[in-house]
């Protein structure tokens, strides 16, 4: 049974009692009486026939029980009628095995790893009943007076063993989940279908941040309070105290929808400590033997490290005992091809081509970014996630300082104090060399950062937030709750 009907038909129960309650001490011939008499005789054999649907999810007669005295008492009224009717609501989430149905909506494969713990646990868990659903993700430019819009749909989920539904295969409005993901706060590129303002009208919307949030930037304040998913969420999945103090002091509901339970993003990269991904074949020639580093860039060419890729380049092949896995942000094909003049998007096909062509150099193209994370013995990265990601690892990174991002403010979420900076080519390749040397003069203001910081990072933020909303759900509800993992 669906958590949505049990909760249903125990509203049905105690809107009978308020009927029963109400026709008992009405003055006779009060004109509301034989409406509400002939309502309560429909509504009880809503009840028994939706008992009868779901009985062999049933795990007692109770509640048949209970209903068959309340139908009996119904005409007489009094307290044994109440008594019935009482017992027939509180038998039911004791008696009844119902689960939360639960819909994913997932679209870039980089930003499975924000849902990848918590449909894990929900898939293994009885209470709980999820599906996913994957959806394009797109961007629009409108150029000598034509919309040109690029789509990105790729199906990363059935290596890993995930059924799912096509985007045009599933109506939310047929379905009716009782609880609904979303890890992409940002309606302009996923189609109104599955902005949060249309999801939260069937369902409780829960938003799993794609992004872990660390720095404050000049815009913080819109993309961590303001954006429509914070005004239409149920819950927004918080990464820390200081992430909820900052939340509430800037969100327009004054905070009151965040869960803290830290961000289940974190989980996959936790149990890379203890699992550690193997890199794919193709990439063995490339790495093996040599001390491997890792370079992400941010998707606007401009703000980007990308302009650096010639020096880089030309380090990796003066250093043959080393390598390079190259991790684009997801959208910088989309960006660049969109936004730029051709000869930009012509530049950065001819650098993933070189990279391709390099006996020392990969171009990451997987979905999850673990193999890339596990090779490699530090990053170097313009602003982004993944560096956060990283520090879970203990592994150094470099942070390019490039301009894409906005201004840095002084308040942070988990502080950056513990990576290097990197303001040109030559202080890029100067940490190459000092990591080469074995060099890691941070290494005890990451373990400050991260015991400070990110407390909830420990691999659980997934079991977390299933039974944090669980439980949530059924107080809101006013619905009994038994332990049922």
């Amino acid at each position: 049974m669906r958590y949505s009907v049990l909760v249903h038909m125990t509203k049905m129960a105690r809107t009978l009692q308020e009927a029963a309650a109400y026709i008992d001490t009405a003055p006779d011939g009060d004109p509301q009486c034989p409406a509400l008499l002939a309502n309560g005789v429909e509504m009880l054999a809503q009840l028994r026939a939706a008992l009868e649907q779901h009985k062999t999810d049933q795990l007692s007669a109770d509640p048949l029980t209970h209903l068959t005295a309340a139908e009996a008492l119904w005409e007489e009224g009094g307290d044994a009628l109440q008594g019935a009717l009482e017992a027939f609501a509180q038998s039911l989430p004791e008696a009844v095995r119902y689960r939360v149905r639960a819909v994913f909506f997932t679209g870039l494969g980089s930003t499975w790893d924000a849902m990848e713990s918590v449909y894990e646990f929900m898939r293994d868990d009885p209470r709980f009943d999820p599906v996913v659903v994957l959806i394009p993700v797109f961007r629009q430019v409108q150029r000598d007076g034509a919309v040109q819009q690029d789509t990105i749909y790729q199906d990363y989920l059935t290596p890993l063993g995930i059924p799912f539904y096509e985007y045009t295969q599933y109506h939310i409005e047929d379905d009716l989940p009782d609880l609904a993901f979303i890890n992409q706060p940002y309606e302009g590129v996923v189609l109104q279908e599955h902005w949060p303002e249309t999801i939260a009208r069937y369902t409780r919307l829960v938003y799993l941040p794609y992004f872990p949030p660390f720095s404050i930037f000049s815009g913080s304040q819109e993309a961590l309070c303001g954006l429509q998913v914070y005004r239409y969420a149920w819950k927004v999945i918080g990464a820390s105290e200081r992430h909820y103090k900052y939340y509430r002091r800037h969100a327009q509901n004054g905070g009151s929808n965040m869960l803290v339970t830290g961000v289940p993003k974190w989980d996959p990269t936790v149990q890379l400590q203890m699992q550690p991904a193997a890199p794919p074949l193709a990439w063995q020639p490339a790495l093996q033997g040599k001390t491997v580093f890792l370079w992400n860039t941010f998707y606007d060419y401009s703000g980007s490290s990308i302009p650096y890729f010639g020096a880089v380049y030309q380090w990796f092949q003066a250093h043959p005992d080393c390598a390079l896995i190259w991790r684009t942000h997801p959208m910088t094909d989309t960006v660049t091809k969109l936004y730029y003049p051709a000869e930009y998007y012509e530049r950065l096909r001819r650098y993933i081509a070189l990279t391709d062509e390099a006996p020392n150099m990969v171009f990451d193209r997987e979905a999850s970014y673990d193999a890339a994370f596990c090779c490699s013995v530090a990053q170097i990265s313009d602003l982004s996630s993944m560096m956060f990601q990283y520090l879970l690892l203990d592994k150094p990174v470099l942070y390019i300082e490039t301009s894409g991002r906005g201004k840095v403010e002084e308040e942070f979420i988990i502080d950056s104090c513990w990576m290097d900076r990197a303001r040109s080519a030559s202080d890029i390749t100067n940490f190459l060399e000092e990591i080469c040397e074995g060099q890691d003069r941070n290494r005890t203001l990451r373990e400050m950062v991260r015991q400070r910081d990110i407390p909830l990072a420990d691999g659980q933020c997934g079991v977390r937030v299933c039974n944090q909303l669980w439980q949530q759900m059924h107080e809101e509800d006013q619905m009994s709750m038994r332990d049922r993992s």
